[in-house]
């Protein structure tokens, strides 16, 4: 069972599909919100990112695969920066760097499969 799972998150598509749900989830949070414009840009430019770098999930394929892991870093890093210096709301600033973290982890941990370790 468990060499199904890590057959199924090695692949490009389920890294893809969470990214997308990243961005919708932070869109989502952006109807709830009082300060919308930053939750707002913050899912545009993640679905956007998410969309043009090639994989099967692509909308428009435009970039190549190796450069959507220092895309999604930079993303991150970004999220947290505005999360800390922006004058918003408590939970503007959870969204924002739960979806960095998110952003983050995906990206190091499954961006390339999953690595095996040695012990």
């Amino acid at each position: 069972m468990l060499a199904r799972v890590k057959s199924l998150l090695a692949r490009p598509f389920v890294h893809q599909a969470v990214d997308y749900g990243i961005g919708f989830a932070v869109a989502s949070a952006a109807v709830r919100s009082q300060d919308r414009t930053a939750l707002v840009i913050a899912a545009v430019v993640v679905l956007a990112s998410t969309a043009m770098f090639a994989g099967p999930l692509a909308a428009f394929r435009v970039f190549p695969h190796t450069a959507h892991r220092v895309v999604d870093i930079s993303l991150a890093v970004a999220g947290v920066a505005v999360a800390v210096t922006g004058s918003f709301e408590i939970f503007t600033r959870v969204v924002l760097v739960l979806a960095a973290t998110a952003l983050a982890f995906m990206s190091v941990r499954f961006s390339h499969g999953i690595r095996e370790t040695r012990t």
